[in-house]
């Protein structure tokens, strides 16, 4: 949390626990943004929410919204951008996402660039707008905003390739690159082991990012293995801090089987006492 007088604050808990070490799953939405998905999700314990439009049809209209709820709840937002356009990564920051998650980053370059998008100056050239979500709609001046929100708002690259993985120390070097999520399924599709989370190359791929963000002091995020809570479980133990851990689609699915499948039960056992009667 930053301070910015005496009625204005900064409330990322995203941010204070995974920058202090501290183990945090993300709920990922990708088709459910009403405001009650924040409160609900807050209820349940989660801190922080992953907000996915990269994989969805959610626009940004829809996800502004849900953004100021999460943030009403107590729940970061961390979103993730459909591209690495300026255009995508300034409006998503202006909604009020904590967090702004970049995907298929490949090079150092682009790393840079994405600076430029996510930070004001000196370390960018994001446009400054006042009366931000995020500081509440407050009338903040414009050097304070600047500092604060270059400090407490993160840009979190994605490393999804083998190439991206033997860069990730420059990445991590990059002022203004707050963490890096790693993305399992495309890492493994890049390595030619598709699924194969127990296969030495992407154990060794994930361990040297993780080695990489200690090293630098900054998070490391695990994607795409939410049910692996033991791979989860070893990289949290080397210094990763946080997960893609549930997604709303999955969780909706799974109850509605739980249902189904009760009352399958239920009929077989109805249909056995009606033939015996």
């Amino acid at each position: 949390m930053g301070s910015l007088g005496p009625q204005v604050t900064v409330n990322s808990p995203f941010r204070a626990r995974v920058t202090s070490g501290q183990v945090t799953p993300l709920m990922s939405f990708k088709f459910w943004t009403g405001n009650e998905a924040a409160l609900m999700a807050r209820m349940a314990g989660f801190e922080a929410a992953f907000i996915d439009m990269e994989h969805s049809a959610l626009s940004i209209e829809s996800v502004a919204q849900f953004v100021i709820a999460c943030n009403m709840a107590g729940v970061s937002p961390v979103v993730r951008s459909p591209s690495k356009s300026h255009w995508h990564i300034s409006r998503i920051l202006d909604a009020g996402a904590a967090a702004v998650v970049i995907p298929h980053v490949d090079s150092v370059a682009e790393v840079r660039e994405l600076v430029k998008h996510a930070k004001y100056g000196p370390l960018g050239t994001r446009g400054s707008a006042n009366n931000q979500p995020i500081l509440n709609y407050a009338s903040v001046p414009t050097f304070v905003q600047t500092d604060v929100l270059n400090r407490e708002t993160m840009l979190i690259p994605m490393v999804e390739t083998p190439a991206a993985v033997e860069l990730v120390e420059e990445y991590l070097a990059v002022d203004g690159v707050d963490g890096i999520l790693i993305g399992s399924n495309d890492l493994c599709t890049d390595l030619g082991i598709p699924g194969k989370y127990d296969d030495p190359v992407y154990q060794q791929a994930v361990e040297k990012v993780i080695a990489a963000g200690n090293k630098y002091g900054k998070p490391i995020g695990i994607g795409g293995i939410g049910g692996r809570l033991d791979l989860l479980e070893k990289w949290f133990a080397m210094g990763a801090t946080w997960s893609l851990s549930a997604g709303d689609g999955a969780i909706l699915q799974a109850g509605m089987k739980d249902v189904t499948r009760k009352y399958t039960e239920i009929s077989a056992r109805v249909e056995k006492q009606r033939s015996m009667a």
